[in-house]
């Protein structure tokens, strides 16, 4: 048996800065220790490099060739034997023979070399001819990748390391996709189903628009899990985005997660207030989602994991000049993938399905809010079915 534990790289050559004309990021001091790494939107400022997509993810630098120190009280950046501990993922014994799939536009050329930087600080196994657990294709499952993208770049390097964080065991396919548009989206994902993929997140999305059940095929393929980030903020102006939307898509909501000895469970966890939730515009609700504030249509979230910017995790990207720190809801998404390839399960019976009839096996998220709706649920953590937390958050892997 593994055990996974925190090691501080040394003796590693110091890398050179990558030069992110595209990246808004905020510079964060290595020596910080009163408060959490901060972040910023991590997209393209080109439109046109952007296209039709919603970039969700934030990303801080400030760790060079180390890993960010420990912030006080708890408030990460969270390694991943912290999310493996705060989530109950027995993740040294799990996952074998299962692959997760991340979907990201454009190439990042250095996306094996970083996983690997991660992998050993987090004392996880090497991806090596022993253990050949990372491969990358386009999506059309050839070797030629398509035009690289620094900007892009940092959400392939948070999905492989989050995924990984759930799942050491499990192989790791980056599909990368020829454009940020839901149709080039929508191949790599069948792609990544048609190698045999157990999960797949997709790292951003786009917004809902009339004749959009056109493509919802593509994001539909059990007994492959297709996860996704619910978006920010609530509502989205009445429009949810693509593909969390889609009924055959887990829509993973972000949450503030901290430890706290004061509690039972050791940590503290609450709805983040820029999270997304909402009702689909033209999505009906699946049967077995609850009845609430959106009636006939699909509500965000289905579920949800840490993806605070005030408790943001570690990651390794050379886009941030090597370690650094990422929050955002495709956090919590490729997490969440993570989750379903660590359990592992072959069921054609549809993973949402699976998921609301399983609230014993999630932690009901009952604080926080992500916007103003009178207190309701579609905005406002509370017991049981919410729309920013969704069923709750992972406790071990039974409802997956």
């Amino acid at each position: 048996m593994r055990t996974h534990r925190w090691t501080t790289l040394g003796g590693v050559a110091a890398m050179l800065l990558t030069t992110i004309a595209p990246l808004t990021l905020l510079t964060t001091s290595a020596a910080a220790t009163a408060a959490p790494p901060a972040t910023s939107a991590a997209c393209p400022r080109d439109a046109e490099d952007t296209g039709p997509a919603t970039c969700l993810l934030r990303a801080g630098t400030g760790g060079g060739d180390r890993p960010l120190p420990r912030v006080t009280a708890g408030r990460g950046p969270l390694t991943a034997g912290d999310l493996q501990e705060a989530y109950r993922l027995p993740a040294d014994w799990l996952g074998g023979g299962q692959s997760v799939a991340v979907v990201t536009p454009y190439d990042n050329p250095a996306a094996g070399d970083e996983l690997a930087e991660y992998r050993e600080a987090n004392g996880m196994p090497p991806c090596d001819a022993d253990f050949p657990c990372f491969k990358k294709i386009n999506q059309r499952g050839g070797d030629t990748p398509p035009a690289p993208s620094p900007a892009w770049a940092v959400h392939s390097s948070v999905g492989l390391q989050l995924a990984a964080a759930a799942c050491p065991n499990c192989k790791l396919l980056l599909v990368q996709a020829d454009d940020p548009s839901l149709a080039s989206m929508a191949a790599a994902v069948d792609q990544a189903a048609a190698q045999g993929a157990t999960a797949v997140v997709p790292m951003w999305g786009v917004t809902e628009y009339d004749g959009q059940n056109a493509l919802a095929a593509h994001f539909d393929h059990a007994p492959t899990t297709v996860v996704a980030p619910s978006g920010q903020g609530f509502n989205n102006g009445g429009r949810q985005i693509l593909p969390t939307a889609y009924p055959s898509v887990i829509a993973v909501g972000g949450t503030q997660l901290y430890r706290d000895p004061a509690t039972t469970r050791g940590w503290n966890e609450s709805v983040w207030r820029d999270t997304a939730s909402g009702c689909s515009m033209y999505v009906t609700r699946p049967a077995w989602q609850p009845t609430g504030a959106c009636g006939s249509r699909r509500t965000v979230a289905d579920v949800a994991a840490v993806g605070s910017a005030d408790t943001p995790v570690q990651v390794y990207s050379t886009s941030l000049g090597g370690w650094g720190a990422a929050a955002g809801t495709p956090v919590a998404a490729a997490f969440i993938a993570g989750v379903y390839g660590l359990a592992g399960t072959d069921s054609a019976t549809p993973a949402g399905k699976r998921l609301y009839a399983s609230a014993q096996y999630l932690n009901d998220i009952t604080a926080g809010s992500n916007g103003a709706c009178g207190g309701g649920k579609i905005c406002t953590a509370a017991r049981g079915y919410d729309g920013p937390s969704g069923m709750g958050t992972p406790n071990g892997t039974g409802a997956f």
